[in-house]
């Protein structure tokens, strides 16, 4: 079998509300700012992608691109 790359990602995927949920710091409202104000760059990054119309948030991706680090 072969083994997917995950390229850094934790494999941890969540909704808004779990994200904010489980990260005190981050209210929903601050996380769906980001994502309206940098929507291109976190695709690019791989924090975030949809399925369907499910927007999916890749915590370890998502919190470093907010440190700045926006590869």
């Amino acid at each position: 079998m072969k083994k997917l790359s995950t390229n850094g990602s934790s494999g941890q995927l969540h909704s808004v509300g779990s994200l904010a949920n489980l990260e005190p710091a981050l209210t929903e409202g601050g996380i769906r700012w980001t994502i309206f104000q940098f929507k291109d760059d976190l695709i690019a990054a791989g924090a975030i992608f949809y399925s369907g119309r499910k927007l999916m948030i890749d915590r370890d991706c998502f919190i470093s691109f907010l440190k700045g680090d926006r590869k």
